[in-house]
């Protein structure tokens, strides 16, 4: 180990809170990483452990060929109950059923279960018994606790009147749903497909049975279901990476902010090891060394505090009495978590690092106290930010042009990040200019003269915090922009296509669109009419809701009714639910870009003791120099709202239009992206507290002399 890297090892044993300081932005999106990797593995043990269709009792699974292939299905079953070997044979059929069930009424999931043998799929009930034959139905606990369903109840199907015996746990969302003994008459209209066999019979001759399209295992069949169920955990885990991308990236940036810090307070020492004779390769290797201990210390913390987590909030959920899977730690992946955020960090000090490494050690000497206020290479930046703006604004036209939604989505998002790049580089000269344009309207307040000062010097400290928190915030804008249209997009499809209260749709038996429409309007709750094919229902003026409900039930038949009150309300609840979801994400971002502002002004305040110190003794009060470090933080939010609720606006409405779902409708939600924007600020100022009771802590004589 060279001498320079020893020193930087000593240093940071001496200065462990400098480490954390400068991995704490990094353990951040760690923490996020490493919480994503367990949950898609937790997710995919779950689904893989219970996705498949295939009874635990089963030998083989068959699919049923089309209408073509042979007879009926139910004669299908009876031709395979006749092979030699076979124990048991059930057809799985499920679909949507017109359900009567007082103000529930509507269209409801029932399927089909053999109950008993070695074909249930069936949880143990949680209350009553199993139907003994037709006429008889479970309920599930979901519904039951929706609906008020229990033991003994009448429901209406089809006509006929079927009695509730159990309450069953049934995987079914949050639809209704309901389940019928196999052969039951109300399950002949439902979809079936896929049989199961138990038994040890020749798979040559279940192949031979007219009716049957394929034989598989049920080995087979569950292998080819649990690949399935894996292909979609990894596209949870493909979504996810885009964001913890998104996070690392802002984490980036502020451990390349606060290593130039770093690097600037400590010229003087770096300047000592060059005149001892430490090369510049030692320096910069220095550098790197620390950075490597940084993203050690902060991986392995993060990756540490995302499994504690895990555990505590199954701990937590499980004892409600919610079921919660078992937790899978991936232990491989979180190295490379860890791996990850080693490379992160490198990545980030690798600039500051070359950099400290070319200072001469003499003009170090003589300009330790300005290295941190060296303006950017206009030449340099202004080019490159000119090039990435080029390439968002070809990204961003042939979003539109194509009219795929995936790939115009894909190429919306990389504009978005040219635009992000295009910010980085150009950050100073954004910052200085906003600097500029509020110095006249805080000359006569000293705390804003001398955040704005700060901010035009050290304009590509602030630049850091600004970009960092203007990401955070135009994924937000761009999200809440993007969810209100595809949310009004969403309301007017339903209005435009579903012109009545409630629209019926033939079903296999009841085809006869006239004859439907007649059923239901004989009803006195009920008016209704054909058009397009389908039966559009309205309530009769002052109708009972709940009798409307039961008249379509009763009326429909096997026919499909949709209450469009319900679709309304089910569009409403899955917008809310990716709003959430989203917002949760891109949260991630912006602690990350929080924190950095928090990290940021520590460092800046320690590093400008001296001329905090000198304000004190030329008269500057504690609650002055305290208001000077919140006006900066201010500052940097306020620039950062502005710019990512302008631009992530504009990527919202580019997102949509790329989705060919256009602007949005209802107009952009001017209060939530102002809400937003004051949110911002007020966050930047509340990560400011601890740099702020610093600051007003520093003595004049103390801080002159301690500098």
């Amino acid at each position: 180990m060279n001498p320079a890297t020893r020193a930087a090892v000593a240093g940071a044993r001496r200065s462990p809170r400098r480490l954390l300081l400068t991995g704490l932005a990094v353990l951040v999106a760690t923490v996020f990483a490493a919480g994503a990797v367990i949950l898609t593995a937790t997710l995919r043990g779950e689904v893989t452990g219970s996705l498949s269709s295939v009874p635990a009792g089963a030998a083989y699974s068959l699919e049923t060929g089309g209408p073509s292939d042979g007879a009926d299905p139910a004669a299908v079953v009876d031709r395979l109950r006749a092979v030699p070997g076979v124990d048991a044979v059930s057809e799985s059929r499920s679909g949507p059923s017109s359900v009567e069930a007082g103000a529930a009424s509507g269209s409801w999931t029932l399927s089909t279960d053999p109950m008993t043998g070695p074909l249930s799929t069936l949880d143990p009930l949680t209350a009553g018994r199993l139907p003994s034959g037709p006429g008889e139905v479970l309920v599930g606990a979901g519904t039951a606790e929706r609906t008020g369903l229990a033991p003994g109840a009448l429901v209406g199907i089809g006509g006929r009147t079927l009695t509730v015996t159990g309450v069953v746990p049934l995987r079914s969302g949050n639809g209704d749903a309901l389940v019928v003994p196999d052969g039951d008459p109300a399950a002949t209209a439902l979809y079936g497909g896929r049989i199961a066999v138990a038994g040890s019979p020749d798979p040559a001759a279940l192949a031979a049975v007219p009716g049957v399209g394929a034989v598989a295992t049920a080995d087979e069949q569950r292998d080819a279901d649990l690949a399935s169920a894996s292909a979609s955990a990894d596209a949870l885990l493909a979504g996810l990476s885009v964001f913890v991308g998104l996070a690392l990236v802002a984490a980036a940036v502020v451990v390349a902010s606060t290593f130039r810090i770093v690097l600037a307070r400590r010229t003087r020492e770096l300047a000592l090891l060059r005149c001892v004779g430490a090369s510049r390769g030692q320096v910069a290797r220095s550098v790197l060394a620390e950075a490597v201990l940084t993203g050690v210390v902060a991986g392995a913390g993060g990756a540490a505090l995302a499994v504690a987590g895990g555990w505590a909030v199954s701990a937590v959920v499980g004892a409600t009495g919610t079921e919660v899977p078992e937790l899978v730690v991936p232990w491989g992946r979180l190295a490379g978590c860890v791996l990850l955020a080693v490379v992160v960090t490198v990545l980030a000090a690798l600039s500051p690092a070359l950099a400290a490494g070319r200072t001469p050690p003499v003009v170090a000497l003589g300009a330790a106290d300005a290295t941190g206020a060296r303006g950017p290479r206009v030449r340099v930046r202004v080019t490159l930010a000119a090039l990435a703006l080029l390439a968002a604004g070809a990204l961003a036209a042939l979003a539109v042009e194509l009219g795929d939604a995936l790939t115009g989505t894909a190429l919306a998002a990389l504009s978005g990040m040219s635009v992000f790049a295009a910010l980085v580089v150009a950050g100073p000269f954004v910052v200085s200019g906003a600097a500029a344009l509020l110095a006249p309207l805080v000359a006569r307040w000293a705390p804003g003269r001398i955040a704005v000062g700060n901010a035009r010097r050290m304009s590509r400290r602030t630049a850091a915090m600004t970009t960092v928190l203007s990401l955070g915030v135009g994924l937000t804008a761009a999200l809440l922009v993007a969810v209100a249209g595809a949310s009004a997009d969403a309301r007017a499809s339903i209005d435009r296509n579903y012109p009545a209260d409630v629209v019926v749709f033939p079903g296999t038996v009841d085809r006869d669109t006239d004859a439907l429409a007649a059923r239901l309007d004989a009803a006195p709750e009920l008016t209704a009419r054909v058009s397009d094919g389908i039966v559009l229902v309205d309530p009769a003026p002052g109708a009972d809701p709940v009798a409307v409900r039961s008249a379509v039930a009763r009326g429909a038949g096997d026919a499909s009714a949709a209450f469009v009150a319900d679709m309304r309300e089910q569009t409403e609840r899955a917008v809310g639910a990716v709003r959430g979801i989203g917002l949760g994400l891109v949260g991630v971002t912006l602690l990350v870009a929080v924190v950095g502002v928090g990290v940021t002004l520590a460092l800046s305040v320690s590093e400008r003791t001296r001329e905090i110190a000198l304000l004190r003794t030329l008269g500057l009060s504690r609650a002055a120099s305290r208001r000077a470090v919140a006006a900066e933080a201010a500052l940097a939010g306020a620039v950062a709202a502005v710019l990512g609720v302008v631009i992530g606006g504009a990527y919202g409405v580019l997102a949509l239009a790329a989705t060919g779902i256009g602007a949005p409708t209802s107009g952009i939600p001017l209060g939530q992206l102002a809400a937003l924007a004051a949110a911002v600020v007020a966050v930047a100022v509340a990560a400011s507290v601890g740099p702020v009771r610093r600051a007003g802590r520093i003595e004049p004589a103390h801080g002159v002399v301690a500098a």
